[in-house]
């Protein structure tokens, strides 16, 4: 047994001394490659540092060169003998006069285009105040007028006046504005407007009332802030069916103080219309007294206010107007009135025998007309109606008529241009308003109109009241044959 454990233990001991010997072997394996790295690590660093210090010494000689040689060059440029040969060889002769001149201009022109450029793009951006309108948003689309978001107006002149709109009234003209009706002309005067106005949305109404909110400095109307007014838009101009609108001194005055702003807006357009083409055709408070007068659909704004003076000013006055007009157009002053069952008559005569029309027939019986007034569109050739005339008689059409501009070719347009810059320059010249055509709607008109309601010779005719939501209902409405009068959006 003790043999055994002997054994053992120097087998043991054996065994431990080889793992002595193995560990320090490999210790010292270890320790060689270490300092082996450890020496080609710092033989590298040295070598790196000897290469980076050779680059930079060869980088500050390069420097030093091109310091002297910019130098010797500022000598030889600063030099006035070398500038004058170099002066003589570029203006050597007419030619090269010449270039040098034109390249100078370039670069003046080229300079100060660039500078007035960056002050452009500099320029700060002012948010434009936004206010709620009744607008057409395209030519085409059958729903294409609805309440939109516009710009407020900028002042085209210092003695515009901004009025904050009550009510505004929509005409049968501002439908057909929607679709398309002086899109050319007025696509043209837009292009001479000292401020950029898009096309679209285009706000309509042709009539409003409202309250004076600003005055230009300029201006010389009497008007004041708080005034209560009324006031017209010809239909080449944005409409006044919006919560704010910018107008000339020219076109606006106080609206009459015994009706409110429904009524007010009502009569503005209509009844310029109707008081200009009285006027053109000598149907006046002078002169109309006897005459036979006959107005074709009396239930349109026009046709009311016509009959309305007509009957004042002591005419014999018949109309023709709808079944239903017809207890509103006796207590107008009608004295004669032929009425209709079907849409304002508007049959077309080319597939009715016209002999045997109903509007011939209650004719025929009746004395001839000094004056016919055509108040509405109608389908029909109306010169059958001059057999009903007077020797001396005459028919007078107070619808707004097509325009051969709206149909216009490239040349034409250019033509028509010149004519609308023309037109520009003389309002500039003569300090007016550019009068492009369309009824005569002045403030002079307007306060005779004031006179008219103040001494109750005319009546507003309001038919209904939209709010601005229910604008396609209103339009609906005025192109209807149940449509009497004037038909107003109210923004109170």
């Amino acid at each position: 047994m003790d043999e055994v454990r002997n054994r053992f233990g120097d087998a043991f001991q054996t065994v431990q001394s080889n793992i002595s010997m193995a560990t320090e072997t490999g210790l010292r394996v270890v320790r060689q490659y270490s300092d082996e790295g450890r020496n080609m690590a710092m033989r590298a660093i040295n070598d790196a540092n000897i290469e980076a210090n050779s680059m930079l010494r060869n980088a500050w000689v390069n420097v030093l060169d091109l310091i002297e040689r910019l130098k010797n060059t500022a000598r030889e440029v600063a030099d006035p003998s070398i500038i004058y040969e170099q002066l003589q060889i570029l203006f050597r002769d007419e030619i090269s006069l010449n270039n040098a001149f034109f390249v100078l201009v370039g670069l003046g022109f080229g300079t100060t285009g660039g500078v007035l450029l960056g002050f452009w793009l500099a320029r700060p951006h002012i948010a434009m105040p936004i206010m709620k309108s009744i607008a057409c948003t395209s030519f085409r689309d059958p729903d294409n007028v609805a309440v939109c978001n516009t710009g407020v107006p900028p002042f085209e002149s210092s003695s515009d006046i901004l009025v904050r709109v009550r009510a505004a009234a929509l005409n049968r003209i501002d439908r057909r504005i929607a679709f398309g009706y002086g899109r050319t002309l007025r696509r043209l005067i837009k292009n001479y407007d000292s401020s950029y106005n898009t096309e679209l949305p285009l706000v309509l109404g042709r009539s409003c009332a409202g309250i004076v909110e600003a005055v230009g400095k300029t201006s010389k109307s009497g008007l004041e802030i708080g005034d209560e007014v009324w006031l017209a838009a010809p239909w080449y101009e944005s409409g006044t069916a919006s919560e704010l609108v910018v107008v000339p001194e020219t076109r606006i005055s106080r609206k009459p103080f015994l009706i409110g702003f429904e009524g007010a807006a009502s009569l503005p357009y209509s009844g310029c219309i109707a008081l200009s083409l009285m006027d053109a055709h000598g149907l006046t408070e002078h002169t109309s007294k006897g005459k036979r007068v006959l107005v074709q659909d009396a239930c349109s704004p026009v046709g009311c206010v016509i009959t309305q003076l007509a009957n004042k000013w002591g005419a014999n006055v018949a109309v023709t107007c709808h079944t239903r007009s017809a207890p509103v157009i006796h207590e107008l002053g009608a004295a004669d009135i032929i009425t209709f069952a079907n849409e304002h008559f508007r049959a077309n005569f080319i597939d009715v025998n016209v002999e045997k029309s109903n509007l011939i027939n209650e004719l025929t019986p009746r004395e001839k007309f000094d004056y016919i007034f055509l108040t509405t569109r109608i389908a029909y050739d109306h010169k059958f109606l001059e057999k009903f005339l007077t020797k001396h008689g005459i028919i007078i059409d107070a619808v707004e008529p097509e325009l051969a501009s709206d149909e216009y070719g490239p040349l034409m347009r250019v033509l028509l241009a010149m004519l609308v810059k023309f037109r520009k320059m003389m309002a500039v010249i003569f300090r007016t308003h550019p009068d492009c055509g369309g009824p005569h709607l002045c403030h002079h008109g307007l306060e005779r109109l004031a006179g008219f309601v103040n001494d109750e010779t005319l009546k507003t005719v309001v038919d209904r009241v939209y709010t601005p939501g229910e604008v396609e209902r209103a339009l609906d409405h005025i192109c209807s044959e149940k449509s009497i009068g004037s038909t107003i959006i109210t923004f109170r």
